[in-house]
Parts: C-alpha cells; sequence; structure tokens
C-alpha cells in the first residue's frame, strides 16, 4: 500500500518540482519581457522574441497540465486539448527560437548553435509524439511526450546559463558550453531513466 500511495503521489510531485523550479527563471526572465522592463533590449528583434517568449511559457504551462492528466488519467478528456495546446504553442515558441538562433542579435554568438539545435530536437521529438499518438501508439507518445517536456524543461538551465558562469576558465564561450550541457544531460539522463528496465537481468525460468 505504501508503494502505492507513493506511486499515484509522483505525477503530483514531479509536477510540483516542474513548477517551483520554474518560478524563478519566470521571474527574472519571462516576467520582464511581458511587462516591458526589457523590450528596450531587444528593439531590432522584439516581435519574433515576443513570440518566443509567449510560445515558451505557454508549452511550459501546457506541457506539465497534459503530462499530469495523462499519467494520472483525472480529467482525461481534457487530455488531449492540452496536448494540442502543448505543441501549438512550444512549436510556435520553438520556431521562434530557431529564427533568434539564425538572427544571432547578442554575443556570444556561438550560443544560437546550442539554442538552435535544442528547438529543432524539441521539434523533432514533439513530432514523433504527434505521429504516435495519430498512430494510437499510446506507449510511444507517452516516452515522447516526457521527452518533449524533458526538452521544455530544460529552458530552466538554459536561462541560467546566461545568468551564471558555470565554466568561468572559457571566458564567454562557457555561456555556450552551459547550454550545451544543460539541456543534452537532463534528455540522457531522461533515455536512461525510460529505457532503464529493457537492461534489467533476465529472470531465469523456474
Amino acid at each position: 500500500m505504501a508503494t502505492r500511495s507513493t506511486g499515484s503521489r509522483m505525477p503530483g510531485i514531479l509536477f510540483a518540482l516542474a513548477i517551483l523550479t520554474t518560478l524563478p527563471i519566470f521571474w527574472l526572465n519571462i516576467w520582464p519581457m511581458l511587462n516591458g522592463a526589457k523590450w528596450h533590449e531587444h528593439t531590432a528583434h522584439f516581435a519574433v522574441i515576443m513570440v518566443h517568449v509567449l510560445g515558451g511559457l505557454g508549452m511550459l504551462m501546457l506541457g506539465a497540465a497534459a503530462l499530469y492528466i495523462g499519467w494520472t488519467k483525472r480529467a482525461f478528456k481534457r487530455h488531449r486539448w492540452f496536448g494540442y495546446g502543448y505543441l501549438i504553442l512550444g512549436g510556435t515558441g520553438a520556431s521562434a527560437a530557431l529564427v533568434v538562433s539564425v538572427m544571432a542579435p547578442h554575443p556570444p554568438y556561438s550560443l544560437y548553435i546550442a539554442t538552435g539545435t535544442l528547438a529543432a530536437v524539441w521539434l523533432a521529438v514533439a513530432g514523433m509524439a504527434y505521429r504516435a499518438a495519430r498512430n494510437k501508439r499510446f506507449d510511444s507518445h507517452r516516452e515522447w511526450m516526457i521527452r518533449s517536456y524533458v526538452l521544455t524543461w530544460t529552458f530552466v538551465g538554459c536561462r541560467l546559463a546566461t545568468m551564471v558562469d558555470f565554466y568561468p576558465w572559457l571566458g564567454a564561450e562557457g555561456t555556450t558550453a552551459a547550454i550545451w550541457v544543460n539541456w543534452i544531460v537532463p534528455l540522457v539522463l531522461c533515455e536512461i531513466a525510460l529505457r532503464w528496465k529493457e537492461g534489467a537481468k533476465l529472470r531465469k525460468d523456474a
């Protein structure tokens, strides 16, 4: 009973952790764009940045809700619409991120290779999740959606990379290195978690 109770609480715990770790970054990065405090820093590319910010905010919130509903089966009739909203807003935000990466408006310019690759991978993974759902391969859909939301959540780490000097010995390029690490490592850990049981020791026949 204890194990089952813990398992039933796990979606809520993970949902809360995702939201809590996002809140400081929301306050420091997203809110200043929503209230106009940082508009002056992006006058040359304001429209595409706002599309990216709003799309990213939508994917963070709707993705967490869609995963929670899919995991717990609560209000499951709404799961599809949360999922569609996540894919549409997320796809818009990721596409805007690709445009920003091509524009490369601020130094160090190498970081836009990292963020552009992240955006492209998000679009590919989200596309695989949608394809699996359309083909009613729901186990595959669930795994692709988990990967997709892990990539969405790495927004937190990527913003930290622009605020904290993780690799001071690399100079300006330390930001680029941190962005690569902060989105690739969570994705690899997610893949290990998803595939962990497949590598477990085979049981001997009784």
